[in-house]
């Protein structure tokens, strides 16, 4: 038999098991927590490996992986069989521990370089370094010396670094609501986002672009994944907008971005989402509430950008026929497993039981028409592709549990801390663009979990101590950790887009950074304002403040692309500035809740919000009056110029 077909079966045989034990553990007891997080990673390099062989173009490059399968494997064995022994010589290990340490050390860098490229592996082996070697440098990045044994020991089989919370979440949430992520395909719910896409895109300019983004907002709720989602709705959203006028670069920024928001849309927001639940010491239904309106918000700037360049193209809504009956068929099959998943996590039941039976209800809709109905074959290959991608994560949380702990067992954690807090110099605002530049370029060249993480353990602390909220601090670095998707020179989302839609990576990704401006602004409103999170401190201006982050999005948005129903004028431009500084001045600069003069600051922004959308619908009245002649007059019927070649700032 072909090699190929050998491996691509053991990846099925894998993928199946490891789905089949996490379902069945949120069940039954079997195993304690280390064994748990063990066989957990037994099933994760198992996958990521045999994965990489039969992905492997030569046969040669598949003799290395499979050393290394065998060496994790050997490696995790040897733990599982010893755990009591390694918990009770936590720091002084044996020679035979050592060597496995060392050995599963490696395996989980290699493991972590196959599933995420090689920057990951050299941040984290930096901080390994210097776990090893910082007793070398001056203050203040000296630390006390530490054996050769003891490092190991603290990174490996001592049962922490690669083991602990890191590995817990992976293990006990992540996986299993990776696989029902999955799911998504076998329920062809793809066709049911497309189809809802085009009633937005009906009624609103710039239609295809607007299918994009709900579309991928919907996908976004159970993917979690900017990347996948990109290459998910992308396929069919990018040409779509290409065929309706938008350049290449547009339709991929727009996809790119759109993906993005799902990492921060409940209630699949991905594995960053668990990590800031664990964190806080509170349930992931909080974090999946307090998410609500900032995801919101991020979204309905999209769809505002959107909207806004088909302004500047002359874009005009297409009439889309919309299939109605693929809706009716397919919104159960969608909305029954999420609704239930929902519903679960808002009673308090564990993550890991709601996503159990999420799957099964998903599962079992998936046979109950004729247009979904799978074969065994077909729903199994779809649960491995989800095992798959849980494996990808697992090992990257892995990899962070090694980073984590060499930040703490040394205090450079604390230390990085001070540094912080010396460079700010007291200022929330200079700590919290530290923090924002550091989640940022973290995030251009790892996963959104490990740059949160890494900033959560160093400079969120600083934020806490400066009187942030920990639930708004802790936002504050995951949202940029987020959309360093977006965020050139590297953003991985824009470069799924820009290679599916053929343009420009750099165009795509500057474009892509204009139009999530809001995931920009966003973080810094939260800090100000925590009732964005719904966490108020004081509920009277919490309101006023809900009604102002809107239009302080919106003006600000309509600023930067210099029109709203058409172009602005200076005088109009000059209105939408003021209203913005005023709207979104009320919302960030109250500093004493006996003073009332934001008030009136507020009443001004929205008196000029006011009067600049007045003046843009007689204009656009009068614009399309004289469209509607121009249609019935021979002599000035011409063709629409829809492209969209120009500066931002108009």
């Amino acid at each position: 038999m072909d090699v190929t077909k050998i491996l691509d079966r053991l990846v099925l045989v894998v993928g199946l098991a490891a789905v089949g034990y996490h379902m069945l553990i949120t069940q039954v007891l079997m195993v304690g927590s280390f064994e748990h997080q063990t066989i957990h990673l037994m099933f994760v390099i198992g996958l990521i490996f045999l994965n990489g062989m039969n992905l492997a173009k030569f046969w040669a490059a598949r003799i290395p992986m499979a050393a290394v399968l065998v060496a994790g494997l050997v490696a995790t064995g040897y733990i599982l069989m010893n755990l009591s022994h390694l918990e009770m010589v936590l720091g002084f290990p044996e020679t035979s521990d050592v060597l496995i340490g060392v050995l599963l050390i490696l395996v989980v860098l290699e493991g972590t370089r196959q599933a995420w490229g090689i920057v990951m592996p050299i941040v984290v082996s930096i901080f390994i370094g210097y776990f090893f070697l910082g007793h070398h440098l001056p203050e203040p990045f000296y630390h006390r010396p530490f054996s050769f044994e003891y490092v190991i020991s603290y990174l490996s089989v001592g049962l922490t670094g690669i083991y602990g919370s890191f590995l817990s979440i992976s293990a006990n949430y992540v996986f299993l609501f990776v696989v029902f992520g999955a799911l998504l395909e076998l329920l062809r719910v793809n066709e049911l986002f497309t189809e809802l896409g085009k009633i937005a895109g009906r009624y609103l300019r710039g239609g295809a672009g607007q299918t994009a983004v709900v579309s991928s907002a919907m996908v976004g709720t159970v993917t979690g994944a900017a990347v996948a989602n990109v290459a998910i709705t992308g396929a069919f959203t990018i040409p779509y907008m290409k065929k309706c006028g938008f350049q290449p670069h547009i339709a991929g920024a727009i996809e790119a971005t759109a993906s993005t928001g799902g990492q921060l849309m409940p209630p699949v927001m991905g594995a960053a989402a668990f990590l800031m639940a664990s964190f806080l010491g509170v349930s992931y239904s909080s974090i999946m509430v307090a998410s609500l309106v900032p995801a919101l918000l991020y979204f309905w700037c999209c769809m505002l950008s959107v909207q806004l360049i088909a302004v500047r193209a002359k874009i005009e809504c297409p009439v889309i026929d919309v299939n109605k009956k693929l809706i009716a068929k397919r919104l159960p099959l969608f909305v029954i497993p999420v609704g239930l998943l929902v519903v679960m996590l808002l009673m308090q039941y564990s993550a890991n039981l709601a996503a159990f039976w999420a799957i099964i209800v998903g599962v079992a809709l998936s046979y109950s028409t004729s247009e979904t109905r799978p074969s065994f074959a077909e729903l199994g290959r779809c649960l491995t592709r989800g095992a798959v991608i849980g494996a990808q994560i697992g090992i990257a949380l892995a990899c962070v549990g090694m980073m984590a702990q060499a930040l703490i067992t040394t205090g450079m954690g604390t230390k990085v801390a001070g540094i912080v807090e010396m460079l700010a110099g007291g200022s929330l605002i200079i700590a919290l663009l530290i923090t924002m530049c550091v989640s940022l370029v973290l995030g251009l060249g790892i996963p959104t979990s490990a740059a949160y993480a890494l900033v959560a353990i160093v400079v969120v602390p600083v934020l806490i101590q400066m009187g942030v909220t920990p639930l708004s601090a802790h936002f504050f670095a995951f949202y940029f950790a987020v959309v360093s998707a977006v965020t050139p020179p590297v953003a991985l989302a824009s470069l799924a887009g820009a290679s599916i839609a053929g343009a420009s990576y750099m165009k795509t990704s500057i474009w892509a950074f204009i139009i999530a401006i809001a995931g920009f602004i966003i973080p810094f409103l939260v800090v100000y304002n925590p009732v964005l999170v719904l966490a108020p401190t004081d509920w009277t201006y919490g309101i006023f403040a809900l009604i102002a982050v809107p239009i302080g999005i919106t003006t600000l948005t309509m600023s930067i692309f210099n029109c709203a129903l058409t172009m602005f004028s200076l005088r109009e431009r000059l209105l939408s500035i003021a209203s913005t500084l005023c709207v979104l001045g009320f919302v960030v600069l109250r500093q004493d809740q006996s003073h009332m003069w934001e008030y009136p600051v507020l009443a001004l922004g929205l008196a000029a919000f006011g009067l600049l959308m007045y003046g843009q619908m007689k204009k656009r009245r009068v614009e399309t009056a004289g469209m509607n002649k121009a249609e019935h007059d021979p002599s000035r019927s011409g063709m629409v110029n829809r492209h969209i070649e120009m500066p931002v700032t108009g």
